[in-house]
């Protein structure tokens, strides 16, 4: 958890340290332009791929990329050019299928990115639905009736 937390605080203030620099270089406000046009980016990379991702996973079909284009727009919307960076690099396919490879060896069971079928899952059957009405019944009543 500390390792989490030390490589957080570095991150951002590696960040922090791009901005100006690039802030100093080009100009603040030239600077607080392009962090705004790549905030506008990930938006719209978050909104255009996380409606087809929501659809492939009810559909039960799924491509990996769907998922990446979400990832690199949240990275868009945070402040800074590092993030900015690795947002970009998540867009280009073979990055993303190296990402998917590494994740899968690191984990036991390989089926990280993998979905099940519409016809395997509960949650995606389509069988017959039956209409009905519950009455409920206190078992408090019946027990005195017996008696």
């Amino acid at each position: 958890m500390q390792k989490i937390f030390l490589s957080l605080i570095l991150f951002f203030v590696l960040e922090l340290i791009v901005i100006i620099e690039v802030g100093s270089s080009i100009g603040a406000l030239n600077t607080i332009f392009v962090m705004f046009l790549m905030m506008i980016l990930g938006v719209v990379l978050i909104k255009m791929r996380f409606r087809q991702a929501l659809e492939g996973l009810k559909n039960g079909t799924v491509d990996t990329s769907v998922f990446f284009l979400p990832l690199a727009g949240f990275l868009f919307l945070f402040p800074g050019f590092i993030s900015d960076i690795i947002g970009l690099l998540l867009l280009i396919p073979r990055i993303q299928t190296r990402c998917v490879r590494f994740y899968n060896d690191k984990r036991d069971d390989s089926e990280f990115f993998t979905f099940a079928k519409k016809e395997s899952d509960a949650f995606f059957h389509k069988g017959n639905t039956i209409d009905g009405t519950a009455e409920h019944v206190d078992n408090d009543d019946e027990n005195k009736s017996i008696r």
